[in-house]
């Protein structure tokens, strides 16, 4: 399947994903192969197939990517009520989840419009004192590059939500 032509799709899919969960899960390889997955709330996709993250955290991730910048993330969205809705219905009526495969770059400094466009994602919790704990002084970025894509399918429940018959 085409990343380029299910774009959309797949934003759709992670903005979802940042409302019901708050974060996607990405999936890193640790120097003698094992996976290390970490949950990133900081994804934003933008051109078709590219997307950057705020590093300021995750500090196994960071040495993974140093040495194997190969990643998975994973958004997989719901909630009990729209689970339950597709459950009654018998099918979701929109894609549930995605994969998207990848190489991450080195870090570097963020770009103003990128600490602008993540400071307008999280503004809502500025009066929160986790605000300043958590998002203040996001300067860090990584760039990622998506090649290719995978829905999370479920069985007959996701059937044709990608174009297949």
């Amino acid at each position: 399947m085409d990343i380029i032509t299910h774009w959309d799709t797949i934003c759709d899919v992670f903005e979802k994903t940042l409302k019901t969960t708050g974060f996607c899960a990405m999936a890193t390889v640790d120097t003698d192969g094992s996976p290390h997955i970490t949950p990133i709330g900081s994804l934003i996709l933008h051109a078709p197939g590219q997307a950057y993250y705020f590093e300021k955290f995750p500090k196994a991730m960071r040495r993974n990517l140093d040495q194997n910048p190969q990643v998975c993330v994973l958004a997989a969205h719901g909630g009990f009520w729209s689970t339950m809705a597709s459950l009654f219905r018998g099918r979701f009526t929109t894609a549930p989840g995605v994969r998207l495969l990848g190489m991450a770059g080195e870090l570097r400094s963020a770009t103003e419009a990128e600490e602008h466009l993540w400071l307008e994602r999280v503004k809502i919790f500025r009066w929160l004192k986790g605000y300043d704990l958590l998002w203040k002084d996001m300067t860090q970025v990584r760039d990622i590059r998506f090649d290719s894509f995978e829905p999370v399918r479920i069985g007959l429940m996701t059937k044709g939500l990608w174009g297949e018959a």
